[in-house]
């Protein structure tokens, strides 16, 4: 389930509903789209490989988009992804030809199309890998983004020392629905704004515990905090907003979404 906002859903460069009323149909989609491609890859460890050598190389992977060659595998992972997802993209180009000179430096910001459809790809092949790993540690934290709080109400969230924690002063508020869904699950949720991952990486060692990150992000920064987590061994798993709609993309705060029901798929 997505959470009921009256307006269109639409993200500065994505929107995982598209024309429809939820985004059901994206995830499903990008499953059967992975599925088709494991065999060519011997298995979904060696594909998530690929992808990651090679999504950063933004020149290369313009190249391989045009190539259309049926010998590599990036190139049919781009051409095909693009008849598929495509859809889902609001207007990258418009959005990377009008950036700021300090806007052009942003990693994040600058992400182009070919990186969009690689990153959703490996999203779904790190939930994939690393779910059952996830779910058997024994300390779980998630870490939502503050832009998914209901914009109607003033936040009452308060930090415990790690992070933000919510207060659940909002019936209509993704936050709230999502922690409540992390506590019901024994994971400790906190809207993210000042945790050191690689802090609570190194206390939980130091503890002896096992440790498991969830994730709730527009998609370059959800990619990113997975693949930190990756570097240090901690088993992450996530799900992206529904649109990037936030500040730093739009100028300004607009209300948000992320689906509920992936959400519940990961945690069982």
């Amino acid at each position: 389930m997505n959470k009921i906002i009256s307006q269109v859903i639409e993200g500065k460069t994505y929107s995982l509903y598209s024309v429809n009323e939820n985004t059901d149909e994206y995830y499903s989609g990008l499953s059967d789209f992975v599925d088709s491609f494991i065999n060519q890859a011997d298995s979904e460890e060696h594909l998530l490989s690929i992808i990651r050598k090679i999504s950063n190389k933004k020149s290369q992977l313009k190249s391989e988009m045009k190539k259309v060659s049926p010998d590599s595998i990036v190139s049919k992972l781009l051409n095909e992804s693009e008849k598929r997802f495509s859809k889902y993209f609001t207007d990258i180009e418009f959005h990377l030809n009008n950036l700021s000179l300090s806007e052009k430096c942003d990693p994040v910001l600058t992400t182009s199309r070919e990186q969009y459809l690689l990153y959703m790809i490996e999203i779904e092949l790190v939930n994939r890998l690393y779910k059952a790993a996830f779910n058997s540690s024994e300390s779980k934290y998630a870490f939502l983004p503050h832009c998914l709080h209901d914009l109607d109400k003033d936040c009452l969230s308060a930090s415990d020392g790690t992070d933000y924690v919510c207060k659940s002063c909002s019936k209509n508020c993704s936050i709230n629905s999502v922690s409540k869904l992390m506590k019901h699950r024994k994971i400790k949720a906190y809207i993210w704004r000042e945790a050191d991952l690689k802090k609570i990486f190194m206390l939980a060692r130091k503890s002896g515990q096992s440790i498991g990150v969830f994730g709730v992000a527009c998609i370059p920064e959800l990619v990113n905090g997975l693949r930190l987590c990756a570097k240090y061994d901690v088993p992450a798993i996530g799900v992206p907003l529904d649109a990037n709609r936030c500040v730093r993309w739009m100028g300004d705060f607009y209300p948000n979404s992320v689906n509920e029901k992936k959400i519940l798929s990961l945690l069982n």
